[in-house]
């Protein structure tokens, strides 16, 4: 069947010649991005409005939300990183050679080793010297935080199915796959590492973390171009995100 001619059933199938440029997919990026930003800015005011006690001046958004309402927070910006590449996909973006969502058996080991030495080894020694110069910074305060919602066993269900799954899946999506891979064909490699991981690291919103998330986003950048799959930086953002979850939650 030639490129571009109808399907059986009708649809089209795209041509290799109407592949998404670049300039393209970063104007997708760029609106779901913003999108997703916007969105969880206005859930979470809303939450702020009718959800935190504001005679308490000891409660915070995130101490007077269950588990479930953390991550009815987090959808927005989920739909907005993850919506949009999927809704690019009518307008010719092409997810196996545009986004290299691909996977191999291998990449489970591979992926889950990275995450598990970045989290124990690589993200302890990129601190020491910080605490060395600055003292002793609390880290993990966000991370206990929402671990400490975790009161029953639905709350950890759910919890782990947020860091281990849907923010792994999402973020690298987006991050290593729309966006760094746009920015690859437009800027190069290097850059479109540096930049992705920038992003990345900024859209958490978590200054005295943003040194190990820059190395995270970095490291999962540079395994996407040196495999051209997702696969292993998916396993090795669920895998970072799972030691820090059980360990919490069983501390």
């Amino acid at each position: 069947m030639p490129p571009g001619s109808a399907t059986p059933s009708g649809s089209a199938v795209p041509s290799a010649g109407s592949a998404m440029p670049a300039s393209t997919r970063l104007v997708w990026a760029a609106a779901g991005w913003v999108g997703g930003i916007v969105a969880s800015f206005v859930v979470a005011v809303a939450a702020i409005l009718f959800v935190v006690d504001r005679d308490s001046s000891d409660s915070s958004l995130l101490e007077s939300l269950s588990i479930g309402g953390l991550v009815m927070l987090q959808v927005p910006l989920w739909l907005g990183l993850v919506g949009t590449p999927l809704l690019a996909r009518r307008y010719g973006l092409d997810w196996r050679s545009q986004m290299a969502w691909r996977m191999r058996a291998v990449d489970i080991p591979v992926g889950i080793g990275i995450g598990l030495g970045m989290q124990l080894i690589a993200v302890p020694l990129l601190y020491w010297p910080i605490f060395k110069i600055f003292g002793e910074l609390d880290v993990g305060r966000p991370a206990q935080q929402l671990a400490d919602q975790a009161v029953t066993s639905l709350d950890v269900v759910l919890l782990l199915v947020m860091t281990v799954v849907m923010a792994p899946v999402t973020e690298e999506v987006f991050f290593r796959g729309l966006l760094q891979g746009a920015l690859r064909d437009r800027l190069g490699t290097v850059s479109a590492v540096a930049v992705a991981s920038a992003v990345f690291a900024v859209t958490h919103f978590q200054g005295i973390q943003m040194p190990a998330l820059l190395l995270v986003g970095a490291v999962h950048g540079i395994l996407v171009v040196r495999t051209g799959r997702l696969g292993p930086a998916l396993w090795s953002h669920a895998s970072f995100n799972a030691v820090t979850t059980v360990i919490l939650v069983l501390s």
